[in-house]
């Protein structure tokens, strides 16, 4: 293939990636977005390459990461790719089912569900109260002094509050050796939606799971989109 290409065009082709097994999803492209790569894969020495989704963001908790790894693994962890729409799709169901009653028990860490989130304007010039806005209101009235680019930690304590201030905590005000309770049904919602930019390709439903905080027909791609638009917000001056 590499000898066809480079015949065709003209152009020096080099072969990066020999996969076992790759899912190209849909490019999604806006005036105000980059076109996004989209794919995730498994070498034939069982490296795993992803982009364009949850494990390779920066600012995703350490528990999502690990969970969409072990998913990944999990989920190709198969000889061709019949046993993967098989054997792989379903013990990947299980495994979903196995770390959402990890969350639910509340056997989780604080330190893996750490959201990390860069304040790229002066605070003052927010409009909206984001969760890391939320948290960096709350360190600035405890007297911390932030200024655009530091990056902001905290932890859902309770997503859905009515007072944007009493959703998050940030991770300075967590006290050492002192439970902290996080919200159990915000962070499901994280892992549900990791789950699905893995598996909805292979007919993943999350609603199976009780969860009905998106649409069936809502395509996760769409989410993400929505999700970097979100962050465009946050980065750009409102003015």
């Amino acid at each position: 293939m590499k000898e066809i290409l480079a015949k065709e065009t003209g152009l020096a082709i080099t072969l990066e990636n020999y996969y076992k097994f790759l899912v190209l999803l849909p490019l999604e492209a806006d005036e105000k977005l980059e076109a996004l790569k989209h794919y995730f894969g498994v070498t034939q020495n069982n490296q795993l390459i992803a982009r364009g989704i949850e494990i390779r963001r920066h600012d995703a908790p350490n528990f999502i990461k690990d969970f969409q790894t072990e998913l990944l693994y999990t989920l190709f962890d198969c000889k061709d790719s019949a046993e993967v729409f098989s054997k792989g799709y379903e013990n990947a169901l299980l495994l979903v089912t196995k770390t959402i009653d990890k969350v639910m028990t509340g056997e989780l860490e604080l330190k893996d569900l750490i959201v990390s989130k860069i304040l790229r304007q002066d605070l003052f010039k927010y409009r909206n109260l984001f969760p890391h806005v939320s948290a960096a209101l709350l360190l600035t009235e405890a007297g911390v002094s932030l200024r655009p680019g530091d990056t902001i930690q905290y932890v859902y304590t309770d997503g859905a509050h009515s007072n944007p201030l009493r959703r998050v905590i940030p991770v300075d005000f967590i006290e050492d050796g002192r439970k902290q309770v996080y919200d159990k049904e915000k962070y499901r919602e994280m892992l549900l939606e990791a789950a699905e930019t893995i598996l909805s390709y292979f007919g993943f439903d999350r609603t199976v799971y009780g969860d009905t905080s998106r649409g069936k027909n809502r395509r996760w791609w769409h989410q993400l989109r929505e999700q970097r638009q979100k962050d465009i917000d946050t980065e750009t001056s409102n003015s």
